[in-house]
């Protein structure tokens, strides 16, 4: 019985933040840990946070596809901040804030700030950069289209 060898990739990193910086107490836990233990808990939320993104980039996957991975890096990132409050003895947090509220478009605003027609600075930024480079959008019911999400996040 052969084995077929799968090909292995590869991800060099060196991180090096500064001493005080957030990124510097998350290298200390991570140091802190077994090799083996850092390396499955670093695949773990780079698979669940980014593995929606590196799905659209490569563009293989159909739009139901990368709307299941997103649900279930959504799912994912979800039962982490549940299991991780649990772990720590923390609360469930309260969604809407006091001077948050929300206006018929389904867009949360702050209510300290002035009105913006329901559209968020970076989304209302986002759609004005798009507009200046000529790359269509589609904002529909106050979501951003895939393109509009490439903007929002370098990726255009």
């Amino acid at each position: 019985m052969s084995r077929t060898r799968r090909k292995r990739v590869s991800l060099s990193l060196r991180l090096q933040p500064y001493e005080g910086d957030p990124m510097a107490e998350v290298v200390d836990y991570l140091n802190s840990l077994p090799k083996d233990e850092v390396n499955r808990k670093v695949a773990d939320i780079l698979v669940a946070a980014l593995l929606p993104y590196a799905r659209y980039k490569c563009g293989n996957y159909t739009q139901e596809q990368l709307r299941f991975a997103c649900w279930e890096a959504q799912d994912s990132l979800n039962k982490h901040g549940s299991n991780m409050r649990l772990a720590l003895g923390v609360e469930q947090p309260q969604f809407v804030l006091p001077n948050q509220v929300m206006p018929q478009s389904g867009v949360m605003v702050n209510a300290n700030a002035p009105a913006n027609n329901g559209k968020t600075t970076l989304l209302e930024n986002t759609l004005q950069e798009a507009e200046h480079k000529g790359r269509p959008t589609s904002m529909v019911q106050g979501k951003a289209s895939s393109q509009d999400l490439d903007s929002i996040f370098g990726d255009g």
